[in-house]
């Protein structure tokens, strides 16, 4: 099979020069946790995300297909977890045109049109994986908010994504305590696989990267959680594939998924914008 290539370019990232990870990060810290809290101005906290995720399913006539629903999403979160949800549901991305029917059978397209829903208190969805709710307050001593993550099962267990997840789970109802996203550094800083570098995001934004890698087989498959640099608030992730395609019918380096925060604030209603 002949791999189509499809996916938009992989972010092109730049690694910081004259430091270490481990010192970019704990100077990145350091001039965090010297931010002033920001004031929450209404009940609920607004923020606007945009992404794609590669579906695939590697049982159908063609061998493989695959499919990406590029997706716009609102949440209007309230301090009791309660709140508003709205999804616009972009066109399709088939990386074979000849698989469409393939991959719609499969089930590979989830979501078209506007989907709108309301939430009661508690009842808003985490898009986060594990209870970070029992997990709450989290602490600000970098070594025990290690110990609070390593509670946590976050997506493939790498802590660029326990540390993605966490400060999402608290800025989705509120700003985050500066703190808080200065030991959330710190605790990056003391890992030992973690790569930072600069980039710009598909929106245009310049950012700073913090990325693991998985390798398995000649396939790599690289890992980012993007923050913005003034702030250290996670803005976005990159799921990047390299080397082998594994069994993917794309071309490589690919794609895989990317996510982006364009716009966070508080606001007074569910049915107001920033």
């Amino acid at each position: 099979m002949t791999p189509v290539a499809y996916t938009p370019p992989v972010l092109s990232l730049q690694p910081v020069e004259g430091q270490s990870a481990r010192e970019f990060l704990l100077a990145f810290a350091r001039r965090v946790e010297r931010l002033e809290l920001e004031a929450a101005q209404g009940a609920y906290q607004y923020s606007k995300t945009w992404g794609w995720w590669l579906n695939t399913a590697g049982d159908v006539p063609g061998g493989v297909a695959n499919a990406a629903v590029p997706t716009v999403t609102e949440s209007w979160v309230g301090k009791d977890h309660s709140g508003r949800q709205r999804s616009a549901f972009g066109e399709p991305i088939y990386p074979s045109p000849a698989q469409r029917k393939e991959a719609e059978e499969a089930g590979l397209v989830a979501g078209t049109g506007v989907e709108d829903r309301t939430f009661g208190p508690g009842k808003f969805p985490s898009p986060e994986g594990g209870d970070w709710g029992a997990v709450a307050p989290f602490a600000t001593d970098p070594g025990e908010l290690a110990q609070q993550l390593a509670k946590m099962n976050w997506e493939g267990g790498l802590i660029i994504y326990g540390v993605n997840d966490l400060l999402g789970y608290v800025a989705r109802s509120g700003p985050v305590d500066p703190r808080l996203r200065a030991a959330a550094l710190r605790v990056l800083a003391g890992s030992t696989d973690v790569a930072v570098a600069s980039t710009t995001s598909r929106n245009g934004r310049d950012v700073i990267a913090v990325s693991q890698n998985e390798t398995l087989d000649g396939s790599t498959q690289r890992e980012s959680v993007l923050l913005d640099p003034e702030t250290g608030y996670p803005v976005g992730t990159e799921s990047a594939l390299f080397g082998h395609a594994r069994r993917l019918n794309v071309s490589v380096p690919a794609t895989l998924s990317v996510t982006e925060t364009l716009e966070r604030g508080s606001v007074s209603t569910i049915d107001r914008r920033p």
